[in-house]
Formats: C-alpha cells, sequence, structure tokens
C-alpha cells in the first residue's frame, strides 16, 4: 500500500511530535513498508497485525520513545500526578476543590488525612467531578488533554496538544483490527480509574463499589475515521 493511503497516520505524528522532522521523516519511511517487527511496533503480539495497525503502532511508539506523550503502565497509573506535576501540567495547590480531595494525596504521595473509609465515600462521589476539573484546570493553561489509544493492554498514554489540533483529532481512529479502534480518544477516564485502584492496592475504592464512579466518562467502542 503506497505511503499516501496513510497520510492520516503522518499528519497524526506530525501534529503529536510537535513538527518534529525527524520524526515525520521516519513515519513516511516506516508508511512505505510498515515495521513487522516488535522492536519497531513496540506492542508485544502486534507482529501479525494488519498494515495500518502496525504502522499506527509503530508511530505511537515513536511519539512515545520521544517523549512526545505521557505513558504509564497500570501498575504505576497513581505515578502520572506527580510527573504531571513535576513538569508544570498541574499544581496541588492551585486545583480546584474536587480534584485536589481526590488527586491531592496522589500528586504529593501521601495517604488521605482523616478516616480512609471517608475518603473512599468521597472519590466515589467526586471522581468524575474532579477529572472534568482536571482537564479544564489544564485547558485554562492553553493546552488540552487527551488519550492516545493504541491497545486494551497495560499501558496509558496522554497526550497535551493545542486547542486547534485536539480539535482535528479527538475521538477520531486511525486503524481498526478485530472491533478494537485505536485512535486518539477523549481522556479514557473509566479505564484510568479501574489501573488507578490496582497501582494503589484498592486505596481508592469503596470495598462495597464495583464498576466505576457516576458520572465518569466510558470508553466508546467504536470511533469515527480520521479523515
Amino acid at each position: 500500500m503506497p505511503a499516501e493511503d496513510y497520510a492520516d497516520i503522518i499528519a497524526f505524528a506530525s501534529d503529536f511530535s510537535g513538527n518534529d522532522a525527524a520524526i515525520i521523516d521516519k513515519v513516511r519511511q516506516m508508511a512505505a513498508d510498515p515495521p513487522t517487527d516488535i522492536e519497531t511496533i513496540g506492542f508485544y503480539g502486534a507482529e501479525d497485525y494488519p498494515p495500518r495497525h502496525r504502522l499506527f503502532l509503530a508511530t505511537v511508539s515513536l511519539l512515545d520513545n520521544a517523549q512526545k506523550l505521557y505513558s504509564v503502565e497500570d501498575k504505576y497509573t497513581a505515578e502520572i500526578f506527580s510527573i504531571w506535576q513535576d513538569d508544570n501540567v498541574i499544581s496541588e495547590k492551585t486545583l480546584p476543590d474536587a480534584a485536589r480531595i481526590v488527586f491531592g494525596p496522589l500528586i504529593i504521595g501521601e495517604q488521605p488525612p482523616g478516616d480512609i473509609k471517608d475518603y473512599h465515600r468521597v472519590v466515589w462521589e467526586k471522581y468524575a467531578e474532579a477529572t472534568r476539573e482536571l482537564e479544564k484546570t489544564i485547558a485554562d493553561d492553553g493546552r488540552v488533554l487527551l488519550s492516545v489509544d493504541a491497545t486494551d493492554g497495560d499501558t496509558m498514554l496522554f497526550a497535551l496538544v493545542s486547542p486547534e489540533i485536539a480539535e482535528r483529532w479527538r475521538d477520531k481512529a486511525l486503524s481498526e483490527h478485530e472491533g478494537y479502534y485505536a485512535g486518539v480518544r477523549s481522556p479514557m477516564w473509566g479505564r484510568f480509574w479501574d489501573y488507578l485502584n490496582y497501582s494503589t492496592r484498592g486505596m481508592m475504592a469503596p470495598e462495597d463499589r464495583r464498576g466505576i464512579p457516576p458520572g465518569t466518562l466510558e470508553r466508546a467502542d467504536a470511533l469515527p475515521f480520521a479523515k
């Protein structure tokens, strides 16, 4: 398949790399013959995926390895908040109330004050609001938080982009394989909740609660394709 048939993935690489010429050139090269080696693709078991899916995954890996994205494994999910604080993406001291109550202990790496059951109750009630506040705080600083949804594996990837780039790519698919629509999404706070509980050994969730907190944005199975 000629490289021009992957113009959307090349454009994605351009926007999400900040027009990094070396990355764009590499993706163009890969588009001429999508990689089959796991080291380049960067996702285990993807060697036999269709060419478009291999190319998209390899592009995501390239962006991640170049630190154009934020990636966090499920068992380390809670650490993303301190990383964002260190990078001046957020500040625990200036977060709105719900976000500070829910995520503050994770940012500073301390147990929440008071009875843990009180924290559980508040987190369950305010998690969805806290995620919206977190997004708004970042947006007020001129950037938009998005999820780069490559696979359903154990790593989540986030991007911080301009509003114009977010408008162009938010909730757009770049590949589909066996019913899994990979692409760019609004932050996947539902999946994030599951990984966050895993990484904190259940610190966030009341024992009698299952699923995700009410009002949390869930991942839609299908997405329209980018044009």
